[in-house]
């Protein structure tokens, strides 16, 4: 156990030490603030660019066509606060109305004439209203939309994919324009439109709670949704990150070693398995004291804008633990699979696997915090590999899993965690002497079966 110990402080002190290590630690948070400050300035200079869309409308007098500009008009004029819409329709965009061509030459010529301006970047996209497209036809509400004429629906051109958010945000108004312009011919006045068409008010709230010192029901901050949405991704992701910081390179180092025969070496002195633990608890020592950083600025950060109140402690005390366990797992595998290779790009093709199953739980996390209690969220959390991080976003979201699914994914883990560290030691054995070839992923099973 000394020899483990002191292989273990010397990896935790030869990471911690190290510039690498800290400008890791300092810059991560700034380069993901970067991000989203980057992110948040090119929609604002994308929102304010002029824009301008193209539209045809062979509906009688064109009315559909103006009344969807004097929409527009009026929720410029309004200065929308529905950020959706703004990006669409800002005070820098125009709506052009084309006037339509009539027979079938002159209409596929504009259509192309139209299409070179899209492509050159004088148009967004183009808009064109069929004739047909103010009568009620029931038959249309069956029918497959790809066997809709032309003439009975809305034709949308545009180069950019992104331009599907415009799409969206025209068929909504459209299909406005259209109900007023059905409604006008039934006689139906446009106030009474209006007041039937208002729509309901639905304010999110918070789940009451009894507050035990006034001594009255009271809903719960607003603050505690948002959190309850955001925190499960940021704990996940945080986790993911320690352990693929934590664990990387440390499958270096034991490369490294490996190739310079500096493990030759190590393996006078040790066992192979007091080798690969002693690196694993370096992993774990190391990850801890990047967790410890990083919770304790995140609390500080929360304390300071006034949200520490409505972060639960017991959440991040069944974080830490499940950080250690997640990264016992996949330090041993990263640790083995750094033992079996010959070079640094060798450990690209046998991390694959493991790769794409740390990469699970960040995949399933929506449908799950959609119904956290739900049957996908059950067998997400059942999959050994998964269950760490699955377990804390669960967590996060009120009421969290029940207890025996807490009992008995953490004893999934823990004997996932033997298997794990049992099989990557005996890899760890064989593979730390075993030079040319590498080893295909195959193999490195067969080592782990058959020592």
């Amino acid at each position: 156990m000394r020899k483990i110990l002191a292989i273990a402080r010397r990896e935790l002190l030869a990471s911690v030490k190290t510039r690498a290590f800290v400008l890791t630690i300092l810059l991560m948070p700034f380069l993901m603030g970067i991000s989203l400050g980057l992110q948040s300035l090119f929609k604002s200079y994308e929102d304010a660019k002029e824009k301008r869309y193209a539209i045809i409308d062979r509906s009688p007098d064109e009315k559909l066509g103006k009344e969807l500009q004097k929409l527009i008009g009026i929720m410029q004029t309004a200065q929308v606060k529905n950020a959706e819409l703004r990006s669409v329709i800002g005070a820098k965009t125009t709506f052009d109305l084309i006037p339509p061509a009539t027979d079938a030459d002159a209409i596929a010529k504009q259509r192309y004439e139209l299409s070179q301006k899209i492509d050159k970047g004088e148009y967004e996209a183009l808009i064109e209203i069929g004739e047909h497209v103010p009568e009620m036809r029931l038959a249309n509400l069956f029918a497959d939309p790809a066997t809709i004429d032309d003439d009975s629906s809305v034709r949308y051109q545009a180069k950019n994919p992104a331009a599907i958010q415009f799409r969206r945000v025209v068929e909504a108004l459209l299909n406005q324009v259209v109900q007023m312009e059905r409604y006008r011919e039934k006689g139906v006045a446009l106030t009474t439109i209006l007041q039937v068409q208002q729509p309901l008010i639905v304010k999110p709230k918070a789940l009451t709670r009894f507050d035990v010192k006034s001594g009255a029901y009271v809903d719960g901050a607003d603050e505690t949704q948002i959190i309850n949405v955001i925190l499960p991704a940021i704990l996940m992701v945080l986790m993911f990150m320690i352990i693929m910081i934590g664990a990387t390179p440390a499958m270096h180092g034991v490369v490294e070693e490996k190739s310079l025969r500096i493990a030759e070496v190590l393996l006078g002195s040790v066992t192979p398995f007091e080798l690969m633990a002693g690196k694993l608890l370096g992993v774990l020592g190391v990850s801890l004291t990047m967790a410890a950083v990083y919770l304790g600025g995140g609390g500080f950060l929360a304390t300071y804008f006034g949200f520490a109140e409505h972060l639960p402690l017991h959440l991040i005390l069944w974080f830490v633990p499940m950080l250690v366990l997640a990264l016992l797992i996949f330090g041993s595998l990263f640790i083995a699979v750094g033992a079996a290779a010959s070079d640094i790009k060798d450990t690209q093709t046998l991390l694959m696997p493991i790769m794409m199953i740390a990469c699970f739980p960040l995949f399933a996390i929506s449908p799950i915090m959609q119904d956290p209690n739900g049957p996908v969220a059950r067998a997400c959390t059942f999959f050994p590999f998964a269950t760490p991080m699955l377990l804390v976003a669960r967590q996060s979201v009120p009421p969290g899993a029940p207890l025996w699914e807490k009992l008995v994914g953490v004893m999934l883990v823990l004997a996932t965690t033997f298997v794990c560290v049992w099989a990557a030691g005996r890899i760890f054995r064989i593979g730390i002497l075993s030079q040319g070839k590498t080893p295909r992923f195959i193999d490195l099973l067969r080592w782990a079966v058959k020592g």
